[in-house]
């Protein structure tokens, strides 16, 4: 009876061994069939690492994104063949640029990196890296952007409090002059013609003030909107900044401006408007940004045999090595002149009529030492 039994259950028994181990073999192959299908599709490197992180493993798609063959990475460290010096850490997302076997720019892979824990301890690591340089280019587009806009609305903030001020002062004078007069008005005809004619000059001169602020934020748009070709004229450029001068600015300050040229006459093709602006914004800024007792403008004009440079050279306040490269922008104001009135708008508009006129704007400045403005035109030949 036990031997028939034993007959019986032993080809049973082993027949349901061979199923098992049969279908562990299917599991087994399928899910072979699987990791080979997701390891050859995947855009993502998928890497096997020792404990010491050499590589166990690494799936076919190295090859697409790095440019090397399996057989290249296995048994090596990420810093050996990828150039990578950052130390990998697990459980932690990395971003680090990776050599390309091939390319000169390095591939940038964010890397998670997770332990294998094998009867309570590490056996290996599994990591995943994938390619995100399109997702950080596109990133620090928009933190660039968003910084660009931030200062476009600190700007925007700066003008408004700055043309406020600028332009409550004149406004402030024309009603204070306004008042006076009705009070005039009531005087003897002597003393109110006198008095008068005082308040309505002072209401005119901050009435064209008020006018210059205007044109000038205007000019600034209209230059960056110009389309259409500079009509250019043939002109003595010695004759015209000696008349700029004397239209544009005060008795007091005249026998301060000296010109020093070696020639009496240097022809140029240029446009008049536009050099007025030119001239007449750096000659203000050097008087504006110069204290009384060193208040002297030198305008020194060389020619070459190409070029005619107009240097306009004074002993202000200057300018720090660290705002040197902001002084052009629109509404920005150098730290030492915080006590100076003014938008921050001229030499925007000297950097917009220059660029206009093909000319070039230079400058040299120290602070408490001075600066000089030199713009560089073509000459007549």
């Amino acid at each position: 009876m036990y031997l028939l039994e034993e007959a019986i259950i032993n080809p049973l028994k082993n027949c349901s061994a061979q199923k098992k181990i049969k279908s562990i073999n299917s599991n087994i192959i399928e899910s072979a069939k699987l990791f080979e299908l997701i390891t050859n599709n995947s855009t993502d490197l998928i890497i096997l690492y020792n404990r010491d992180f050499s590589i166990i493993y690494i799936s076919p798609s190295v090859k697409r994104v790095l440019g090397y063959e399996q057989f290249e990475i296995i048994g090596k460290k990420t810093d050996d063949i990828f150039a990578v010096h950052e130390p990998l850490k697990s459980d932690e997302p990395q971003i680090m640029a990776y050599r390309h076997k091939f390319k000169a720019d390095r591939i940038l892979l964010e890397s998670v990196i997770k332990p294998v824990i094998v009867n309570g301890v590490i056996d290996c690591y599994l990591g995943i890296s994938r390619d995100v340089a399109v997702r950080e280019n596109l990133k620090r587009k928009l933190e660039q952007a968003l910084k660009k806009e931030k200062a476009i609305n600190e700007t925007k903030s700066k003008f408004i409090s700055m043309a406020s001020h600028e332009l409550k002062n004149p406004l402030a004078t024309i009603s204070s002059s306004l008042e006076l007069l009705s009070i005039y008005l009531q005087d003897d005809e002597h003393l109110k013609k006198v008095k008068l004619e005082k308040h309505i000059t002072r209401i005119n001169t901050q009435l064209e003030r008020l006018n210059g602020i205007i044109n000038e934020v205007l000019l600034i748009e209209k230059t960056k909107a110009q389309n259409s070709e500079v009509k250019l004229e043939k002109l003595d450029l010695i004759d015209f900044i000696r008349q700029l001068i004397k239209e544009s600015f005060t008795e007091s300050h005249l026998d301060k401006i000296k010109i020093k040229s070696k020639e009496s006459i240097i022809h140029i093709s240029s446009n008049k408007i536009l050099l007025y602006h030119i001239f007449k914004n750096l000659i203000e800024n050097a008087i504006k940004y110069s204290k009384p007792d060193k208040l002297k403008i030198q305008i020194i004009i060389e020619v070459s045999d190409i070029y005619v440079e107009v240097s306009v050279k004074d002993h202000g306040i200057g300018v720090s090595s660290a705002e040197k490269d902001k002084l052009f922008n629109q509404f920005y104001r150098s730290d030492s002149a915080s006590e100076v009135s003014g938008f921050g708008i001229g030499l925007t508009i000297v950097k917009e009529c220059a660029t206009m006129l093909n000319a070039k704007v230079s400058f040299r400045s120290a602070l408490n030492k001075g600066s000089s403005f030199k713009v560089c035109l073509l000459k007549l030949v």
